[in-house]
């Protein structure tokens, strides 16, 4: 064929467009009319099918490389060639304090109470949220001795949401065997591996623990591994002999995990239970919620994976520059949200040989106790000798807003209660999008965009924002120190009781001496206790309970008792200089809904 063409365009009609181009050419078809023509149906079906070849061709390119690649498959099989394991759905977890309450009527009066009940290892228990019921188990037994009182009760009792599957794989004689677990949603820090020697049920079984990588694992060690595979499912390996023991042909591998829901769960307070069964009696139980359900997240995203798995290999499982410490323990525990790392050298008092490891995770302020504990253990096994991880929970410092808002109401049929909830939405994503991480600012003009964007009909703002941190205080004199990092507007007090004075520092409500006040500075640099008069002026309580530097936002708290405040903590609101909140990279920066006060004033635009 002669004066051949060159498709060079990926959209349909520029494509037809090249094939009239190149059929005008053609000395046959100089004066046809293309578009009138059954010739033109003809050139649809051809441009269509070279779209589609155009298509298919960059897209199976676009899956060769994982910077490109927008399948989650293709991303996991890149993931998996630099050996990083994609971080699965997360199971939230709350836990519980049980208490037995018919022990004596079960046991018979006159006969002797046992000497212990336990709670077996997958005792369930629903947990109740909107209506709607979820699964919760626990992962551990626990064992409940009688307290002097011979009651029994237990605290501290760990249920994770979640519904448990156990499977079982007879392995045969093929090396190419797999073990690919059944269900989606799996979540893998519950999965539990034993091997049984045959199929009878009572045969002897030994458990295998999961392993991350191959360092140190001899031949004979009972290790498993866990690696992604098509479908978003998950598959159990084996060491060969080589890295781990591998089961013998004939012998049954049990697997047992949770199905969870994720995110969905996080939050429930309200938990319920049958009667526990131990001894062959049945035992009736009273449950109390110590922490709602907390840490349940979603599988790690395709951007996340892109992000880590590249650095995972990076850092051969040793943690070393700051940035070590973050993408081993995010690998690690799917449920941390942020995480900061810092020389112990920058600690006041210092602390020389340490390296501190700040943790967030998912849904929650901090991180349990538990979970550092985990976290540290993790950390100490890659950390070089001389080094010691200590592993905190956050520093945090909320956002009081303050905002009059002017609606046109000649363009909305909305309500100001509907425009005002609009707001605190596009006010708390800002929040989630912009902020909720280490070191992150808070930017006034973003925040003043983000109320107007929220109706089209706002015509303008009055907002003043305030830094707040919360304390928990003793009611027995003691000493605090809060540092709000950020240079604080000083204002001049003329008189004690003046009421044109604008405070750089104020409290929330307390009690001090029987009496209702609130710490105030004085514009000198001194805090005081006052309480308002009922003509708005302030009486002053206490002249003299600590001092404040107005440059650095250091707060110094002595020999203050508070024997009652109002809410779950002692608010302390200050007026920073800047419109700009900064955290440093200790700290992290959130806006919370009850510290949004909206009010939405109907007007005119003229």
């Amino acid at each position: 064929m002669s004066n051949k063409t060159t498709i060079t365009e990926l959209d349909f009609f520029e494509i037809k467009d090249q094939l009239k181009a190149f059929m005008r050419s053609q000395s046959k078809f100089l004066d046809y009319d293309f578009e009138g023509s059954n010739m033109s149906v003809l050139l649809d079906i051809l441009s269509y099918n070279t779209f589609q070849n155009n298509f298919y061709t960059n897209m199976a390119f676009s899956e060769m490389f994982l910077d490109s690649a927008q399948l989650r498959d293709s991303v996991i099989s890149h993931a998996k060639e630099l050996n990083y394991l994609p971080k699965s759905i997360q199971s939230s977890k709350a836990t519980l304090f049980i208490d037995f309450v018919n022990v004596a009527e079960v046991t018979g009066e006159g006969n002797q109470l046992p000497s212990y009940l336990k709670i077996p290892k997958f005792t369930k228990f629903t947990g109740r949220k909107s209506g709607e019921a979820f699964n919760f188990i626990t992962l551990e037994d626990y064992t409940v001795f009688p307290d002097n009182q011979d009651k029994y009760c237990l605290t501290g009792i760990e249920v994770f949401e979640g519904k448990l599957v156990q499977e079982e794989y007879t392995v045969t004689s093929n090396d190419k065997q797999k073990f690919i677990l059944s269900n989606e949603n799996v979540d893998t820090s519950t999965i539990e591996v034993h091997v049984r020697e045959n199929t009878n049920i009572s045969a002897k079984k030994e458990e295998f623990i999961k392993k991350d990588g191959i360092f140190g694992v001899q031949k004979a060690d009972k290790a498993y591994y866990i690696k992604p595979t098509q479908g978003n499912r998950f598959e159990i390996e084996f060491g060969r002999d080589v890295f781990g023991e591998q089961p013998l042909a004939g012998s049954v591998i049990e697997v047992s995990y949770l199905v969870s829901k994720g995110v969905e769960s996080n939050g429930i307070q309200a938990f319920s239970g049958s009667s526990i069964s131990f001894g062959g009696n049945s035992y009736d139980i009273s449950i109390t919620t110590v922490s709602k359900a907390i840490g349940g997240s979603a599988e790690e995203s395709i951007e996340s994976i892109r992000r880590f798995a590249p650095k995972s290999i990076q850092i051969q499982d040793r943690a070393v520059t700051e940035s070590d410490y973050e993408i081993l323990l995010k690998t690690q525990f799917p449920q941390i949200q942020t995480v900061a790392v810092y020389g112990g050298e920058e600690l006041d008092p210092p602390r020389f040989g340490r390296v501190v490891v700040s943790v967030d995770v998912n849904n929650a302020e901090g991180s349990s106790d538990n979970d550092k504990i985990a976290f540290a253990n993790y950390l100490k096994e890659r950390s070089p000798l001389s080094i010691e991880p200590i592993v905190v929970s956050p520093e945090f410092m909320h956002v009081n807003i303050e905002s009059i808002i002017y609606l046109n109401v000649d363009k909305t049929e909305k309500s100001p209660n509907a425009v005002r909830s609009d707001i605190i939405t596009s006010i708390l994503n800002y929040s989630n999008t912009s902020l909720n991480e280490f070191a992150k600012t808070m930017r006034y003009s973003k925040l003043l965009s983000a109320i107007d964007g929220a109706d089209a009909n706002i015509i303008s703002n009055d907002t003043k924002v305030r830094a707040v941190i919360e304390l928990e205080p003793s009611v027995t004199a003691s000493n605090y120190t809060i540092n709000f990092k950020n240079e604080l507007l000083k204002d001049s007090l003329t008189t004690q009781n003046s009421l044109e004075y604008t405070p750089a520092l104020y409290s929330s409500i307390f009690t001090h001496d029987s009496d209702q006040g609130f710490i105030q500075d004085n514009g000198s640099g001194i805090l005081r206790i006052v309480k308002t008069a009922t003509d708005g002026s302030l009486i002053v309580l206490h002249q003299n309970v600590g001092t404040i530097d107005y440059t650095t936002g250091k707060i110094n708290i002595v020999n203050l008792a508070v024997p009652s405040y109002t809410g779950s903590a002692l608010k302390f609101f200050a007026n920073v200089k800047s419109s700009d909140i900064k955290a440093p990279k200790e700290r992290i920066i959130s806006i919370r809904s009850s510290d949004v006060d909206i009010t939405v004033i109907g007007t005119k635009d003229v």
